[in-house]
């Protein structure tokens, strides 16, 4: 295990100098993409190479060639991890992996667990992205194929990046709200002295409804994987009240549809008073146009106020050749002082204790926030191809746009037209989203699971929904 070390002098010796706790040093590979949440990543690497004497390869294996590069995007990196796991490949000693992924990686005994290399839970860390890394989820509906099993009963991957979905507004527009509802009045009424039209970016990605509906009280599942929370009076509200906001910009769906894993960048060039978006896109703040008046504060209560989390891992993959030196990098990467690291690069941190960092709030003021957001996170049911939930929901979104793209959301006579839409749409979702769930064998009951023990629920992080075609 690492250890605090001293190097030792190669006397009469061209080797290098070692510390004392690896005599004999190995190379691991870390699997890894570029993008913000990453930001830290690289700059820790050579830090732990000098102190360990260890060495790493950098990047996502090309079969072709053999050589080794960082992920530039998402898909990319997703389809390499998912290939690797599935082929036994071993490729690599560390893998960041996405949240959702888990159900795939740790139900799928594609990860080491941690409990052999001696981890213990660390009381630092927020407990809903502790909660991330183990399996079965100690939280949610329980995966069919996980019944009988105690849940969090292993950890398999410790979180790095502390992700959740924030409210960003203007200062000079609106005041900061305290509710839902003073956020849409604010909205309605903004500072007198403000000449453009005040409203909330438009959004057609499914993270910002569904953060919208979890501070209203909603869900996607019961405890049975069906998807009556969204036939739910609540859902059907929820999904009505964010599609009339997300209009009253009155931007056309044609030009705001491409931005669909972009949600702040309206916020960031000054067309939108308020959007819903990432804490780790925050930095970005700092280099907008508007930057003097953008606030980033927890998204407002509804019933309860609970965005949507999503924080990266780091795991093992359990076909790796240097397991022990893996668990010994993720968990220094976990460490207080790498966690300040890369929270000072303006990635959220996963430790409560860095939240009251004077230095670190002095650069981000809105961290205070992320820990509140954090700590009452909806976290996005573990079902293997979660995607394909998102991809639906995604789809409920992009057809009510277009369906309502003539409408003005403030003119009375068009409430009975948003109200319909809206129970169209969300219904057509709970329908395909059962539809799905039933395909991959959720609803056969336990005793089904018990006999067929070697089959696993379908479905892996790559499956995507296809939408069918959107028009008004």
């Amino acid at each position: 295990m690492l250890a605090a070390t001293t190097l030792l002098a190669a006397c009469g010796s061209d080797e290098a100098e070692l510390p004392a706790a690896v005599p004999n040093p190995v190379t691991i590979r870390i699997a890894a993409f570029r993008g913000p949440e990453t930001t830290a990543l690289f700059r820790i690497i050579p830090e732990w190479e000098h102190i360990t004497g260890n060495k790493v390869e950098l990047g996502i294996l090309d079969r072709a060639t053999g050589e080794r590069a960082v992920a530039t995007d998402y898909v990319t990196y997703r389809d390499a991890i998912i290939e690797n796991a599935e082929e036994n490949l071993a490729n690599y000693d560390v893998v960041i992996i996405d949240d959702p992924w888990m159900p795939y990686l740790a139900g799928g005994g594609k990860l080491t667990p941690l409990s052999p290399f001696g981890y213990q839970t660390d009381l630092d860390l927020i407990s809903g992205s502790a909660s991330l890394g183990m399996w079965p989820p100690p939280f949610g509906p329980l995966p069919p194929d996980a019944v009988g099993v105690p849940r969090g009963a292993e950890t398999y991957a410790l979180p790095f990046v502390g992700n959740v979905m924030m409210l960003w507004y203007r200062a000079d527009v609106i005041a900061k709200p305290g509710t839902i509802d003073e956020l849409t009045q604010l909205l309605r009424n903004p500072d007198p002295a403000y000449i453009g039209s005040a409203g909330i970016a438009p959004s057609n990605n499914p993270h910002v409804f569904m953060s919208w509906l979890a501070s209203r009280g909603g869900d996607v599942f019961d405890r049975d994987w069906r998807a009556a929370p969204l036939r739910s009076s609540i859902a059907l509200d929820a999904f009505d009240e964010y599609l009339r906001e997300a209009s009253r910009l009155r931007i056309p769906f044609s030009a705001f549809a491409p931005e669909r894993y972009e949600p702040h960048a309206r916020m960031l060039d000054g067309t939108a008073a308020a959007a819903i978006a990432w804490a780790a896109d925050a930095q970005l703040v700092l280099t907008s146009a508007v930057s003097d008046q953008i606030r980033v504060t927890q998204f407002p209560v509804g019933r309860k106020s609970s965005t949507l989390t999503g924080n990266w891992l780091l795991a093992i993959p359990s076909d790796a050749s240097n397991p022990e030196a893996g668990f010994d990098f993720i968990k220094w990467a976990n460490s207080s002082q790498i966690q300040k690291t890369s929270a000072l690069l303006g990635v959220p941190p996963v430790r409560l204790s860095l939240y009251s960092d004077r230095e670190l709030i002095s650069r981000f003021p809105w961290l205070p926030e992320v820990s509140h957001a954090l700590q009452s996170g909806y976290i996005r049911p573990r079902v293997p191809a979660w995607d394909v939930v998102e991809g639906v929901i995604g789809c409920a979104l992009d057809r009510s746009f277009s369906r309502l793209s003539t409408l003005d959301p403030d003119d009375p006579a068009n409430a009975e037209a948003f109200a319909a839409v809206s129970r169209d749409e969300l219904l057509r979702a709970a329908d395909d989203i059962e539809s799905v769930m039933e395909g991959w064998g959720y609803y056969r009951g336990e005793e089904y699971w018990r006999t067929a023990s070697d089959e696993r629920i379908q479905g892996d992080p790559r499956n995507e929904w296809t939408c069918t075609a959107v028009t008004p």
